[in-house]
Parts: C-alpha cells; structure tokens; sequence
C-alpha cells in the first residue's frame, strides 16, 4: 500500500527582527505531502486520487503554527508545485518584516502577487494557529467565533449507482443528515444518479446537488426540474464561473435556490454576485479566499445583503477542516457547511483540530487549532 509521502521540503531562517503581531518568527518550513485518498474522488472539473498538498511551519521559539493547503487547478489556478514554490517565496518575503496583525498581514499576502489563494491560506493558517498558541487560546476565539457544533454534508463523488449507493448507506449509518452529490459529467447519467439516490434517502436525511459548472443553461433547468421534484435543497454551481447571467436566469425560472462556489472568491465577487442577483447563497472556502481573514469578509459581505451561505472546504486534513469550521462559526449568516475533506484522506498527517460524530463536526479544544503533526512527519 501507497503511504503517506513527504514530496519536497523547504526551510528558511528568518534574521532577527521577523516578527508577526509581535511574535517574533525565527523560522519557516514547507512540506509538499502528498497522501492516499480512501477512493477516487471525481467530480465534473476533475479527478483525484491523492491529497497532494502543502503543509507550512512558522517557528517562534519552541512554539509551531501549523497551515495547510490542497486544491486542484481547476478551481484555484495552482497545482501542487506552485502551491510548494508561491508559499516558499512568499514566506521568504516575510524576512525582517515587522507586520502588526490580521489586516496587515493580509495585506502583506495579498500585495506579494496576484491570486495564489490557496498558498496564502495556509500562510494565514499558520498565523491563526501560531498566535492561539503564543496566546494560549483556540483560534476560534481570536475571531470572535464559537464552538458550536455543525451539522456536516458527507459527499458521493461522480460514481457508478452501486458505488454511489455504498457511500449514501455508509454515511447514513454514521449518522449524516445531508448528503452532497457531484453531477455535471453527463446530464442522462446524473438525473437517473440523483432519482436512485434521492430514492433511498432516509425519512430524516435530505440532499443538495454539486455540477461545479458541469451545465450549459438549458441543461441546468432540465437538472433544476428534477432536483425540485426529488426536494434537494439547494443547486450549487451549476454554469460556468463568469456566466452570472446564466445563473441569474436559472435562479428565476427553476424554483430552486441556487448556490454559487466557484463563482466567489472575494468580498468584491460576493458583491457582485448578489448585485446582479445571480445566487440565493454563496459558498465560503479558505482555499478561494486566501484564509480565515479573507473569507469572514466575504462572509460578512453576504451578512450585509442578507444573503445567507455555506462553508466548504477542499481534501484538506483535520487542520484545514478546524480552520474552516473557525471561519464558519465566526459569521451567523452560514447556516450549510461542507467540511468532510479529511475523511477522505487514508491517513491523517495531524492529529486533533477536529471530530466527526453522527454527522457533525466538533472543533476540538486547545490552543491555536489544537492540532499536533504526527511523528513521522516531523
């Protein structure tokens, strides 16, 4: 069997004077890791077989903060060796910076370069965890959030009905409550997927579709009908990214709230998104907003404008799934979150941050995310 695999490895001594909200930086590391997934994890835009991704160190003295990023290019625009290099140049970057706290340090990612948000989310990660721990107190508390508990999707990748139909009883044994399915491959093949699926769903279980803009706008209506009879709760993604025309028109004429992912990556995206009156929800990810303090802006955006929204997450780890629940307990307006990313990894490369238990997620207590790299990883 195929184990956990350290790819490459970065380090960097920061000079005296490095210091992030006071805490002085003495070191940085990079790791592309890359991991078995449990199953092949396909949706319209690709496929996946590992968790190919980064983990990143700041070092304050015998303090770590740990971040992490995975994604696919399709969505971000990095693959994993831009991942390793842009998160490597950008912490070199940092040597002998003096940054004073959440909004300067972003500000600091953001003026680096252009877009590279799933980089910059593992930067601004290891931030969060390394100020909790210098402060003693759970990340979640530095952004004025909560514990709560919350109820969690579990997801059916794009798969064959007798596979699809293993992973809905497995979940629904666990304790789900709500069920993702990936469509957008092949319109036939995905209305007869969602009509077996929605079939055996349990009495106290419902569902939401995912196209991750697999549709043209005529193809999407013909979904929209089928997933209002079945009584799907939301349509997420179902055109291409820049086509908000489409979604508009397809949130008037369908009946079925629409959700946008791909579509929102910044406060401005959320903007214009709800101007143009393109989405009845909008999806949050860390790794599309470049990190906690980016994505409780959009959030606080779509607050503003009344507009309520959900709380994803790539194949990350348990890290970037504790960082992600920080972010969705930091804003009322979330009232979805789609945080299962790390039960599709085979092996966990930290252990704590968070626990799933009968379909939700509980951030786990301690300083920072409250997470400890495993030894092998050191």
């Amino acid at each position: 069997m195929i184990e956990m695999e350290i790819v490459n490895s970065f380090k960097f001594h920061y000079r005296t004077g490095t210091e992030i909200a006071g805490i002085g930086i003495d070191n940085c590391e990079v790791l592309r890791v890359k991991i078995p997934l449990n199953l092949v994890f396909e949706i319209s835009l690709a496929s996946q077989e590992f968790y190919d991704g980064i983990i990143v160190k700041l070092i304050s003295g015998d303090i770590t903060g740990y971040g992490e990023a995975e994604t696919i290019a399709e969505i971000t625009g990095e693959t994993p060796e831009v991942l390793f290099n842009i998160s490597s140049s950008i912490l070199m970057a940092l040597n002998g910076r003096k940054v004073e706290g959440f909004e300067d340090f972003s500000e600091f990612l953001n003026n680096y370069c252009y877009g590279n948000t799933a980089a910059k989310s593992a930067i601004d990660m290891a931030f969060y965890d390394l100020l909790g721990k210098s402060l003693n107190v759970h990340a979640v508390k530095i952004s004025g959030g909560s514990f709560k508990p919350r109820k969690t999707s579990l997801t059916i990748p794009i798969s064959p009905k007798k596979e699809s139909l293993r992973l809905l009883e497995t979940y629904q044994n666990s304790g789900a409550k709500i069920i993702k399915v990936k469509i957008g491959n092949n319109l036939e093949k995905d209305i007869d997927r969602i009509k077996f699926i929605a079939g055996n769903l349990r009495e106290d279980a419902s569902f939401f579709a995912d196209a991750n803009q697999g549709y043209n706008l005529n193809s999407a209506i013909k979904m929209a009908q089928v997933l209002n009879k079945y009584e799907a709760i939301f349509f997420e993604q179902p055109v291409n990214r820049f086509d908000l025309t489409s979604a508009r028109e397809l949130r008037h004429k369908s009946g079925i709230p629409i959700m946008l992912d791909e579509s929102v990556f910044s406060p401005m995206d959320a903007m214009n998104v709800i101007r143009q009156g393109a989405a009845d929800m909008i999806n949050v990810k860390l790794s599309k907003s470049g990190g906690i303090h980016q994505a409780i802006k959009v959030l606080t955006v779509a607050q503003a404008a009344g507009v309520d929204a959900m709380v994803g997450c790539m194949l990350e780890s348990k890290l970037g799934i504790a960082a992600s629940l920080v972010a969705a307990n930091s804003v009322n307006n979330v009232k979805f979150t789609d945080l299962d990313g790390f039960t599709y990894l085979s092996e966990q490369p930290f252990e704590g941050g968070v626990e799933l238990k009968l379909g939700m997620d509980y951030l786990v207590a301690g300083p920072g995310f409250a997470v400890k790299l495993k030894e092998n990883q050191k």
